[in-house]
């Protein structure tokens, strides 16, 4: 069996892995995770407002995830580019815990929202952000495992 055929699915998992890494971060880090919007008739009160990585102690675990998925995108780069020069597995390894615990969280973080949101009884819904972290850290932990697998190292 020749290199050649290891090279080409190899290239194209860590490809996929970078693009959904980096679309995801930028999405956790630039976007909205939930916004709500409601009124209390009795008390004539609008209320309105979101929650993303930069506006409240809330976005903290946002801003974490939003990183980590940008810290996969280094190491896809690293790998395609640098290939020869990777040590061992471990790097990949750590992306694809930090691509497991970005979706932990986004998964926790997004019940969590969802169940407060229940109980304030507004009209609530996710943003880019949410879709963001789920989609690309679910993408990005499945590509790391599959070239984890075919990684010769």
């Amino acid at each position: 069996m020749s290199n050649e055929t290891n090279e080409l699915p190899q290239t194209i998992l860590f490809m996929g892995a970078l693009i959904f890494s980096a679309v995801g971060g930028i999405l956790l880090l630039a976007f909205d995770f939930g916004r709500w919007n409601g009124s209390n008739y009795y008390l004539g009160v609008y209320i309105w407002g979101g929650i993303d990585a930069w506006n409240s102690i809330y976005g903290i675990p946002i801003a974490i995830s939003g990183f980590l998925l940008l810290y996969c995108t280094a190491i896809s780069v690293l790998v395609l580019w640098f290939p020869e020069k990777i040590p061992d597995k471990k790097l990949v390894q750590f992306g694809f815990y930090a691509a497991a615990l970005v979706l932990t969280l986004s998964l926790i973080g997004g019940i969590i929202f969802a169940v407060d949101m229940e109980i304030e009884d507004v009209w609530w819904w996710f943003g880019a952000g949410f879709y963001g972290g789920i989609i690309g850290s679910a993408f990005t932990t499945v590509l790391y495992f599959l070239g984890l697998k075919n990684l010769e190292l």
